[in-house]
């Protein structure tokens, strides 16, 4: 038997290592004196959408493509998603209308219409996946190639987030919090619910746990996860169900209030998991789990970062996991030392209760060394909401010193320190090599309305200085404020960005929202009756930040615009470079393509008589529907039509001799649908 059966639920992008909370709890757990199984569903759940087959005799199977004749006239079979649109993230990406078919693609000599573009790319898609879905799982996992492992981490998380749309697992248009009940019973006999469920069970007759925690950072993991509980209860499994986190913190008390589905979960952790445990399970304790009445929570509730034991790894194969730098995780701070800017609500609580934490240099760095040697990672991702760069350095000094070369990632703000170019070069030397940070906005007015303490000029320098040093920079934008001046912050950040594309990077583009437990959840738009709720659909994984508009829904939606325009018309340079969907920015000459026929950027001469030849991109399908074939980006949606006299060979190239071929041929090479390097070709 086993204490504690912990686990990350979906639906989550966190797939580059294990969340640090599962790690860290399975410490303090074990420290304490439990026994914990801990369990990674939300990757479990990546792998298995990206294995599973269709199953058409399931309420939850696509439907049949409305365009299909009679039997033989289409050349794919049923579509295995859903006939609604893509999810909004997939919506932000430009579509070139050169390169997709705005009419139906008729059926070749039939002089009819078959399917509807948005029809024939979703069944292109499925028939990728379901062919090639755990190609792409090894692909998100290879460093050897990374355009190629991007590309497929980017194709597993969109299957993924399709999948869970599908199901209704996920949260996409504006709506009150109520409806998120509705939600949660629609989804409880979908795929989604039923497989997840099933593991759980699995899980649960071989463990036979006393309690089941699941930790719940993300929005996106409330709907699954009371949807799961809710099947455990109807089911009439007996273990308590546990959850915290993050997301738990902010929204217990309104989820209890609003949804009759929260009844299935027994205990509601609003502090920390490190210590919550004892409080609801006693070590000693005689009686049943579900005798023991929901424990009082809070974050002023004694826990102490330097009692807390090294995270523990052992339970995880980190090969399975998805991530483009070899690294694992691990907590310097707790809370953040600024902790007044209005948005955030992370900040807002723990610097309101006085909790804000640093982890002892020394016995960070112990620790570090030691996790480093037993897993033979160099290269930590800081998991600290805010790490303060000087304790950072103190940090990396001690390592140094104990003669260990790491790596450091860390999320930080754009401290005063960095117009200092020597503490910029300081950091890089001593092993910080990535800083993402806030930069918000590039307008005074909107960083001193939600307290952010920054100068914009100041801001600008840091970045700068820290590119020169050789660390980059990924930094996050926003735009939604209830202000007179945000349709002009918006231009000026643009302009930021754009006057500095060769050096910034992108983090994520969001819209800000009103989060319970932030300064500006007091200055919320107030729905009749219920909270109602915008989110970042369009801008971030599985609609992202989700809470209370500022402004009407009406403004919150154009600020939401807004940020979609940014993320095509003011895209720094290396997030245009990792997105094919983009244009090539003009920053970057043809002299300076690689490619052997001059890539993207170089068109290849149409005047010869020569045929010219190039191949799919990795991750561009080439597919036949009613005898037309199409060319289908499935990690960034766009798709051409293939014109009838451009020949497929053997190899599967796609050859042009005519010039109205070539001329396509070279579209696509601009487009970055096709490649003359077969090293960058789809080839299976």
């Amino acid at each position: 038997m086993t204490d504690v059966l912990l686990v990350m639920p979906p639906v989550s992008e966190a797939v580059q290592f294990p969340y640090l909370a599962l790690p860290q709890l399975t410490a303090a757990w074990r420290a304490q004196g439990y026994t914990v199984r801990c369990v990674d569903l939300n990757l479990e759940y990546r792998d298995a959408v990206l294995r599973r087959d269709a199953d058409p005799d399931r309420p939850d199977a696509g439907p049949v493509d409305p365009g299909a004749g009679p039997a033989g006239s289409a050349d794919l079979p049923r579509a295995a998603e859903p006939a609604a649109p893509e999810p909004a993230a997939e919506a932000a990406a430009p579509v070139p209308a050169a390169a997709v078919p705005t009419a139906p693609v008729p059926a070749a000599g039939s002089g009819g219409t078959g399917p509807g573009a948005g029809d024939v790319y979703r069944q292109v898609s499925e028939r990728y996946r379901s062919h090639h879905g755990e190609r792409l799982l090894d692909r998100s996992r290879d460093r050897s190639a990374p355009e190629v492992q991007a590309m497929a981490i980017r194709a597993t998380g969109r299957y993924v987030a399709l999948r869970a749309a599908a199901d209704g697992w996920l949260v996409k248009d504006p709506l009150p919090l109520g409806e998120l009940e509705e939600r949660v019973r629609t989804s409880l006999h979908h795929w989604s619910a039923r497989w997840c469920g099933r593991r759980l069970r699995e899980l649960i007759d071989e463990h036979r746990p006393k309690v089941l925690a699941f930790t719940v950072p993300f929005f996106s993991q409330v709907v699954p996860v009371l949807s799961l509980a809710v099947r455990l209860k109807e089911q009439g499994v007996a273990v308590p169900v546990m959850v915290g986190g993050p997301t738990v913190q902010m929204w217990a008390k309104l989820l209890r209030s609003r949804l009759p589905a929260a009844a299935a979960v027994d205990h509601w952790c609003t502090g920390h998991g490190e210590a919550y445990l004892a409080r609801v399970m006693p070590p000693d304790a005689d009686r049943p789990v579900d005798e023991v009445p929901t424990a009082p929570g809070g974050l002023a509730d004694g826990f102490r970062i330097n009692d807390q034991q090294a995270p523990e790894f052992r339970q995880f194969d980190l090969l399975r996991y998805a991530n483009e730098a070899w690294q694992f995780p691990y907590r310097l701070t707790l809370g953040c030392y600024w902790g007044k800017c209005s948005f955030c609500s992370y900040g807002n609580r723990y610097h309101d209760d006085r909790a804000f934490q640093q982890l002892a240099p020394g016995r960070a760095a112990d620790q570090l060394v030691a996790l480093a040697g037993e897993l033979g990672i160099t290269d930590v991702a800081i998991a600290d909401e805010n790490t303060g760069l000087r304790h950072l350095v103190r940090v990396m000094e001690e390592v140094s010193l104990r003669g260990v070369d790491l790596t450091f990632r860390v999320r930080a703000r754009l401290e005063p320190a960095l117009a200092d170019p020597l503490f910029a070069r300081t950091l890089r030397e001593l092993g910080c090599v990535q800083i993402s940070t806030g930069f918000e906005s590039s307008h005074q007015e909107l960083l001193d309305f939600v307290r952010k303490g920054q100068d914009p000029v100041a801001a600008e320098q840091a970045v700068a200085n820290l590119t020169a040093a050789g660390i980059t920079t990924n930094l996050s934008f926003m735009d939604g404020y209830d202000h007179p001046a945000a349709a002009e912050g918006f231009l000026a950040t643009s302009g930021t960005i754009r006057r500095n594309a060769a050096t910034m990077g992108l983090d994520t583009m969001q819209l800000l929202v009103a989060e319970p437990g932030s300064h500006l959840w007091a200055s919320r738009w107030v729905a009749p009756d219920d909270e109602f709720l915008v989110t970042n659909e369009g801008l971030a994984f599985a609609a992202g930040r989700i809470g209370a508009a500022l402004g009407s829904p009406a403004e919150a939606e154009e600020a939401r615009e807004r940020l979609l325009r940014m993320t095509v018309e003011a895209v720094p340079d290396a997030e245009r470079r990792a997105r094919p969907d983009l244009a090539p920015a003009s920053a970057f000459p043809a002299s300076a393509s690689s490619s052997p026929a001059g890539g993207p950027d170089r068109p290849v001469p149409t005047d010869s008589d020569e045929p010219l030849r190039a191949w799919p991109r990795a991750g561009v399908a080439l597919e036949t529907v009613r005898r037309r074939r199409v060319l289908a980006d499935i990690a960034w949606p766009r798709m051409a039509a293939v014109p009838q006299a451009v020949v497929c060979t053997d190899d599967g190239a796609l050859e042009a001799v005519g010039p109205r071929e070539r001329n396509w041929l070279n579209r696509m090479l601009h487009k970055r649908l096709l490649v003359t390097d077969r090293k960058e070709a789809e080839v299976f």
